[in-house]
């Protein structure tokens, strides 16, 4: 589900006046979802008995490959721009979930 909700928002049209706003705004909501995703994947992992290290990682690769291919899809869409900086949010994310992940 977490996954679908952010592809939707990746991939969809934005119309001029709702992409307008602080440049920082859109980098926090890219920390924000992929710090989501990245706990939620680790609760399920973590719910199939998968070991913590191994969950981690399979988290983090995930996470960020699935980042990456949005961004990349982003690239070949006429009404959508892939950006470095958005992935350097869904990366800080990511490691922020999974910083949090290993304190818990």
């Amino acid at each position: 589900m977490c996954a679908a909700a952010i592809a939707v928002g990746a991939l969809i049209p934005i119309p001029p006046a709702k992409a307008a706003g602080p440049p920082w705004l859109d980098k926090l909501l890219h920390v924000c979802e992929y710090a989501l995703f990245a706990w939620c994947l680790v609760r399920a992992a973590r719910a199939s008995g998968m070991p913590r290290s191994r969950t981690l990682a399979l988290a983090f690769v995930l996470s960020v490959g699935y980042g990456m291919l949005l961004e990349g899809l982003q690239a070949w869409l006429p009404y959508r721009a892939a950006e470095w900086g958005d992935l350097a949010a869904n990366l800080i994310g990511t490691g922020l979930s999974l910083v949090w992940s290993i304190r818990s």
